[in-house]
C-alpha cells in the first residue's frame, strides 16, 4: 500500500518534470524571437537571411556618382604625390628624400665603380 511519502513523491517527480518541459519551451520561443529580431534588424540594414541562404542589398550608382567618385580618388592622388609642384619637391628634399635623378647618379657611380 502506499504511503503519505510515495504520493508526496510521485506529486514532486511530476511537477518537476512539468516544470523542466515547460522551462525547454519557455526558452525555446526566447531564442526564437531572438532570432527573429535580428533578422528583422538585419533587413532593415539590407541583409536578408532565409532558409535559402543571404542576400545583401547593394546601393546602385549611375554614371556621374561613379565618374564623381573617381575624379575625387585621382585628386587625392595628385594632392598626395610630390612631383607636381616645387615647393613640394623643396619638402621632400628636406625630409631627406632624393629625387630620381640622384638616385640614379649614385646607382651608376656604384655599378661602375665595382
Amino acid at each position: 500500500m502506499a504511503g503519505w511519502l510515495d504520493f508526496f513523491s510521485l506529486l514532486f517527480t511530476t511537477a518537476l518534470f512539468v516544470g523542466v518541459v515547460i522551462g525547454v519551451i519557455y526558452a525555446g520561443r526566447a531564442i526564437s524571437q531572438a532570432v527573429e529580431s535580428t533578422k528583422s534588424s538585419l533587413k532593415d540594414k539590407g541583409i536578408n537571411i532565409s532558409d535559402k541562404g543571404v542576400s545583401v542589398k547593394t546601393k546602385q550608382y549611375n554614371r556621374s556618382d561613379y565618374l564623381d567618385s573617381t575624379q575625387r580618388g585621382v585628386i587625392k592622388a595628385l594632392n598626395a604625390s610630390s612631383f607636381g609642384t616645387e615647393q613640394k619637391q623643396k619638402q621632400g628634399a628636406s625630409l631627406g628624400v632624393r629625387s630620381a635623378a640622384s638616385r640614379s647618379r649614385t646607382s651608376v657611380n656604384s655599378v661602375g665603380s665595382k
